[in-house]
């Protein structure tokens, strides 16, 4: 994260990609990671984007969470029936 802006930069991304297992990627790898994630088209990710990204770039936390999802909508569903 840039410290100074709050947010994740393409140089800061670039920087600490071998802490989230990204070292493999390439420049242009990073740089599509980074538009892919930029909702609000500044050029860098917030905390809100970044959570984003990351549980649509993981399919077992989206497998997870539509469980819960599934979950959480039956109780629902059995509470109003």
């Amino acid at each position: 994260m840039d410290g100074d802006k709050g947010v994740i930069t393409f140089d800061s991304l670039r920087k600490n990609s071998a802490l989230m297992g990204l070292q493999d990627f390439s420049d242009d790898d990073l740089m599509n990671m980074l538009r892919e994630g930029d909702i609000d088209g500044d050029g860098a990710l917030n905390q809100m984007e970044f959570c984003v990204l990351m549980f649509r770039l993981s399919p077992r936390l989206m497998a997870e969470s539509e469980l819960l999802l599934e979950s959480v909508l039956q109780q629902e569903f059995d509470n109003y029936y």
